[in-house]
């Protein structure tokens, strides 16, 4: 492979494969197959709710020139959609992507930098890009964008927005740490309907570091919320975290998301959520 561009790949997508069984996925394949015949590629937007960034990636760059299919994460969806495009343009113009090189004339004022994805994100990110292939080889890259000082995730004094809005896909999950990317497969659908995933919550070091089970949740008067394990709790014992984080790991309270503000929740021995309004002391 020259840069990222190989000319001799062995594309399994439905337009190569139009002749096989399509498996009932005929106007799914058409579809996307019409978009791709026509403008090379497709652009796919996940648009950004509850709190989850944007993100969008291309589906056909490695059918049409042999391009890895390109994924941008965290700013907004209409101007992700339109940088992609660019790049895309620029591929087909014989202009491709490599290694180690920054994009300097896409985003505008600022450089991208393109790191190769890990498989192991491929199914909870790009399902559209998979269906269109059906199976490998299928690259796929990220191209990353920096802070308004010009400073990548990876670099010493990156905005803390920066780093929280863009997955490091170059990386596997398990080494993405509890962020929300990493959590994303276990907290949607989200079922908090007035607070968004990166609500702070209190909680206790013993639930957050120890194991130990939420077992009681309130949704305070003043909107809000508290994850106890029933024990006896002194100042030292209060944590606060993510709304995504307890949700992860504790998919339970997900059975209590519907409380409104002044009620509470606690589990029963026998495993269910008895409910009520008092406010605890």
């Amino acid at each position: 492979m020259t840069d990222w561009i190989d000319p001799r790949r062995d594309c399994s997508c439905h337009i190569c494969e139009r002749n096989r069984d399509d498996d009932g996925c005929r106007d799914w394949r058409n579809a996307t197959a019409k978009l791709v015949r026509k403008h090379d590629w497709s652009v796919v937007g996940n648009g950004g709710h509850d709190g989850v960034p944007a993100w969008v990636y291309t589906v056909g760059l490695w059918h049409r020139l042999g391009s890895p299919e390109i994924a941008m994460f965290g700013l907004g969806l209409t101007d992700m959609q339109k940088w992609l495009n660019r790049l895309g343009d620029r591929i087909l113009a014989g202009r491709p992507l490599g290694p180690d090189r920054l994009v300097h004339d896409v985003l505008d004022g600022f450089p991208l930098a393109v790191r190769p994805v890990h498989p192991a994100w491929y199914q909870r990110m790009f399902g559209s890009a998979l269906n269109f292939y059906r199976r490998p080889p299928l690259p796929i890259v990220q191209v990353v964008w920096p802070d308004r000082h010009g400073l990548f995730p990876w670099e010493d004094g990156c905005g803390d927005n920066c780093r929280a809005d863009q997955p490091a896909l170059w990386l596997p999950p398990e080494e993405n740490g509890h962020g929300l990317w990493a959590d994303l497969d276990e907290v949607l659908p989200w079922p908090f309907p007035a607070d968004g995933v990166r609500a702070q919550v209190f909680t206790l070091n013993r639930i957050v570091e120890g194991g130990a089970p939420v077992r009681g949740v309130i949704h305070a008067a003043d909107g809000s919320w508290q994850f106890v394990d029933g024990g006896e709790i002194t100042a030292g014992d209060i944590r606060v975290a993510h709304l995504h984080h307890l949700l992860a790991r504790h998919p339970r309270i997900r059975e209590v998301a519907d409380l409104a503000p002044g009620e509470q929740a606690w589990l029963n021995d026998d495993e269910t959520w008895e409910r009520d309004r008092e406010e605890p002391e």
